[in-house]
């Protein structure tokens, strides 16, 4: 069954490295949609994530809506996370993946999906 997202999420999941894309609700870490692969325990990810968004997005709060972006990186690879309002994208990249081509594809993306999705 396709969704809403699956357009935005097909695109992360074709950048070599990409282990897995998933839209969160940044309120509470609940995963919208999603595809990982095997072996990625995608709420657990979401859940934490979501967390540390949200607490990033508290410490620059600026009184307007505006997209942000956070990367957390770790010796097994990295999560980027971007979005705006109540939702956001995020990606769980190996190592060898391309930071700047994921970055740029993610925050692509996160506009589309404050924009109403794919």
């Amino acid at each position: 069954m396709k969704t809403v997202y699956a357009d935005l999420l097909r695109e992360i999941m074709r950048m070599p490295g990409v282990r897995g894309a998933i839209v969160v609700a940044v309120r509470d870490g609940l995963v919208v949609d999603g595809r990982v692969h095997v072996g990625i325990r995608s709420d657990a990810v979401a859940a934490l994530a979501a967390s540390l968004f949200q607490r990033a997005l508290r410490s620059t709060e600026t009184g307007r809506e505006e997209r942000r972006f956070v990367e957390l990186e770790a010796d097994r690879g990295r999560i980027m996370m971007a979005g705006e309002g109540e939702l956001a994208l995020m990606a769980i990249l190996e190592p060898r993946a391309n930071a700047g081509q994921a970055r740029l594809a993610i925050q692509r993306a996160a506009t589309a999906l404050a924009g109403g999705g794919g």
